[in-house]
């Protein structure tokens, strides 16, 4: 019988969303951390009992998305897990996530040993009507959105996962590579799911596991079709930074620097946009654009 752990990872959270999780999260495996980059620290007030069962790592401040990770994944090693899910602290787990999860896990094994993490199908949790958002593959040599598979399993070999609801064998994570914490936030994910595939691993979506996840604060805007988000200047300044930074990276795929350095120019534009502070934002995308280009990354510059 497989162990498995989850990690929640929080800032400032809506604490009934993260009371929530942690609720769901508690029936499903056997080991729960929540690492708090500040704001977390009244989890589960009410309940004593199921507080208690979490094991709570307070980082003082706020650290990053990679320093929690890698410091929830040592705990997990600790704890002799095989597999250690992780989530933002805005996501929604049903009460059969985690075992949907590990058997799409097998099935990815099975079909491909190199397999070292699988995620479920996302969709925006906040919208009235469902938005399910697509994985991205280019085993066909180009990178196309997808939202079904011939496969009767339900499994896509696909090129990146997104933190929340990612299941990960914690021996992968060992032999593979810790996450990257000068990443801090944007592209932690994204910079780890390229590293491992340029190291041989591969990832699979779980397009008959769905899971509500917020991808920003607000809801995305739609402009032509596609969606964009509205975030603070501050997260400008990340994004712009990291997707530079990932850009640089030598085991970035050439398609998905070519594809990111479109976006990038496109949001740039529309960020203006759609942005309330205008000048901020476009003070800290510049930053952050210069800072990726000299790799200085970390916290807030």
């Amino acid at each position: 019988m497989h162990r498995v752990g989850a990690v929640v990872v929080s800032y400032h959270p809506e604490m009934p969303v993260l009371n929530a999780l942690l609720q769901s999260l508690l029936c499903q495996v056997q080991f729960l951390v929540l690492v708090d980059n500040g704001g977390g620290e009244r989890f589960l007030e009410e309940d004593a009992a199921a507080r208690q069962q979490v094991h709570y790592l307070s980082l003082g401040e706020n650290m990053g998305l990679g320093t929690a990770l890698n410091h929830a994944f040592d705990l997990a090693v600790e704890a002799g897990l095989d597999y250690f899910v992780t989530f933002d602290q805005d996501s929604h787990a049903d009460d059969s996530l985690i075992s949907k999860l590990a058997e799409c896990m097998g099935a990815a094994l099975r079909r491909d040993p190199n397999c070292v993490a699988v995620g479920p199908h996302f969709f925006d949790r906040r919208e009235g009507n469902k938005v399910s958002f697509p994985f991205y593959t280019s085993e066909s040599g180009s990178i196309t959105p997808a939202f079904a598979t011939e496969s009767p399993d339900g499994l896509l070999k696909v090129d990146t996962l997104i933190t929340s609801g990612m299941m990960v064998s914690v021996p992968a994570w060992q032999a593979k590579g810790r996450y990257d914490e000068g990443m801090f936030v944007d592209y932690t994910d994204t910079e780890w799911c390229f590293r491992v595939r340029s190291r041989g691993g591969s990832l699979y979506g779980c397009l008959n596991v769905e899971m509500g996840h917020a991808l920003s604060d607000a809801p995305p805007i739609k402009i032509l079709g596609l969606s964009f988000f509205e975030y603070s200047p501050i997260r400008r300044y990340f994004y712009f930074r990291n997707t530079v930074a990932v850009i640089r990276m030598a085991h970035t795929p050439t398609l998905w620097k070519r594809r990111l350095a479109k976006g990038l120019l496109l949001r740039f534009f529309v960020n203006l946009m759609i942005d309330k502070h205008r000048v901020r934002s476009l003070r800290m995308m510049l930053r952050g654009v210069a800072h990726g280009l000299r790799c200085k990354l970390g916290g807030l510059h």
